[in-house]
Parts: C-alpha cells; structure tokens; sequence
C-alpha cells in the first residue's frame, strides 16, 4: 500500500517511511501498523480518557453489524442531501489542470468521502473509530485506493501543510468542543485558495431554552450558533462564499409550526440561499434546519501546537468479513443518490 508524499506523521508532520508492517515516523520513533486497508495511527496523549469513552460510544452506534440496518436508512435519507451539498461545493473547488484533492474530517464509514469520489475528487478521509470506518470498506471507488483511510484524530489530520483544495464536515464539527482550532487546521492544510465545506446543525433560541430544562444526553455533542460558526471562519483565515439553511422532514410539528416553517423555507431558492428576513429570523429562533458555509483559505493563521500522542492499536478492530455483509446494500443506495450529482 503506497501513501501520497503529503501524508505525513499526525504528531509531528514529519515524513513516513513505507516498512513491511506499515509506515515508520522517525521523528515520533513510531510504527503506523495497516491492517484490512486501514492506516492506524494516533490521538492527542492528553485527551485519552475522552478518546476512549466517545470510541466506545462511536463503536455501539455506527461500527457493528447489528446497527447495519439503521445506519442503512439513515444514509438512505441523507445521502440525496449530501449530493445537494457537493453539488454546491463541486463548481467552486479549483485544482490547476489536476484532478482536484478532498479531505473528509469525521467521516464514519466513508459514505460522503465516496460520493466526493464519485464526484471526481481524489479522496482521503479520517476517523478515530476503526470499526465504523471498516463498515465502509465495500465503498471501493477508483479515486479512493489504498492508503487513503485513516484511524486518526480528525482533529489532527496525517497531511502536510497546503496539500489540499478542498477540506469537508459534514456534521462532525458539532463533536468537537473546539470548533476555532478545528478551522485553523482545516487552514494549515488547504492550499491558498482552496475551500472548507461545512453542513452542521446549530443552535437556535428555541433549543437553548429547550436544553435549560431537558439537557442533551450526548456528552459529546457541542452545539453552537450559526453567528459562533461564521465568526470562527472567518477569524480562522477563510472568507464565506455561500451560506445556505437546508430544511429536513417536518414529522413531528403541529399544524401552526408546520405552516410557519413552509413560510420560512418558501423563500429559500438558488438566487436566496438563506431566504428573507423570516426564513433568517425561523432559522434563528426556531431552528429546524442544518447551516451549510463554504468558505474560501484567503490567508495563513498560525497553526496548532502538535501535541504528544497515543498510537491506536489495530486490536481495536474487531470486525469480521461477515460482520460487513450487511453493509453490502450501501453501494447500491450512493449509486442511486449519485445519479443526480452535476
């Protein structure tokens, strides 16, 4: 399995050297083992306690084969979104004459990173949960290939400086409770001029009252306000291209609600991607919709303080080939939902 000459050691963005058991940093004096297509390497020394309580709970929810048919549905849902949002991403994505470079953060299985394939991206992808990321092992694309799944902190990409055109989240950032240094990283490694992709839910009035009385029982969800996330942007070196709320399935809402939200969402088209003052004042009180941002790298930020960090043992996979068979439907569902991508 061959590296791209720009994925380097995630500790200190050193060079790797190709051994038979896998990739040697000498400046970390450690081995990045491979095992079933996958390049383990570290996370943070310090953040071990929170690395391994939120591997446990990634594993449960998305890297086992019992919860094969849930994932299924919810990609069955969420990947003709996901084709809308490449297909804003795709036009403004610039690579001079080469095939241009994607980088998914917080990519689970790897069910966006292929659809960015299929786009015609070449794509590397990154997540610290080894099992949810081999529960995508069957989206074999050409513009994918070996040495391009890594077991890391996402919030510490294995990718030198500059080497990418363009850097995508898609409702990962709300994981983090960092959300500036995650920009800033997204910064250190796009090119000048190369794009951030950002699709996440937000915070609005409605759900911080909601969260007073009723707190979100997922320790490792840090949501924000949209105005938080475009501050953070743009003091992370980006300038905003294009904003846009994208509403989902209305289930659950009263008649009232239900009418009021059409309102909001009746005004949002092409030319107005975040509608009239209603849709933006909906959005802001009410919520209901995910913000998407994409931001152009218009200048360099001082980048982040490397820390020390812990190898993830490859025994943290334990998936079988058996496990993956059903997961063997996902291929089809994306290949439908790419059909409509420009």
């Amino acid at each position: 399995m061959e590296l791209a000459p720009f994925v380097v050691c995630p500790e200190t963005l050193g060079p790797l050297e190709a051994r038979d058991d896998g990739y040697w940093s000498p400046r970390a004096g450690r081995l990045y083992p491979v095992r079933e297509g996958l390049v383990f390497m570290a996370y943070p020394r310090r953040d071990a306690a929170m690395i391994a309580e939120t591997m446990e709970e990634e594993h449960d929810w998305q890297g086992t084969a019992d919860v094969a048919a849930r994932n299924l549905e919810y990609v069955r849902a969420n990947a003709p979104r996901a084709v809308d949002f490449i297909n804003l991403v795709r036009p403004l994505v610039e690579a001079n004459g080469r095939r241009p470079r994607a980088l998914e953060l917080g990519c689970g299985n790897g069910w966006v990173s292929w659809l960015l394939a299929e786009a015609g991206f070449e794509t590397w992808m990154c997540d610290f949960e080894s099992n949810s990321l081999a529960t995508g092992l069957n989206l074999e694309h050409p513009n994918i290939g070996d040495g391009r799944r890594f077991v890391v902190d996402a919030r510490y990409p294995p990718i030198a400086d500059g080497s990418m055109d363009l850097v995508v989240f898609k409702e990962f950032v709300h994981h983090v409770s960092d959300h500036r240094s995650l920009f800033r990283e997204a910064n250190r490694v796009l090119r000048k001029g190369g794009l951030m992709a950002l699709m996440e839910p937000v915070r609005s009035a409605r759900q911080a009252i909601y969260e007073i009385r009723h707190p979100d029982p997922h320790q490792g969800h840090h949501l924000t306000s949209a105005r938080d996330y475009l501050r953070s942007i743009r003091g992370a070196g980006f300038e905003i291209a294009r904003q846009a709320y994208v509403y989902g399935e209305r289930a659950g809402q009263g008649p009232l609600a239900a009418r009021i939200r059409d309102r909001a969402v009746s005004a949002i088209d092409p030319a107005r991607p975040t509608g009239d003052w209603f849709t933006r004042l909906h959005f802001r009180l009410i919520g209901g919709a995910q913000l998407i941002v994409l931001a152009r790298k218009t200048r360099d930020v001082q980048p982040l303080e490397r820390p020390q960090m812990t190898p993830i043992s490859p025994d943290n996979l334990d998936l079988e080939s058996q496990d993956l068979r059903p997961y063997d439907e996902f291929p089809t569902v994306l290949g439908e939902a790419a059909a409509r991508l420009e």
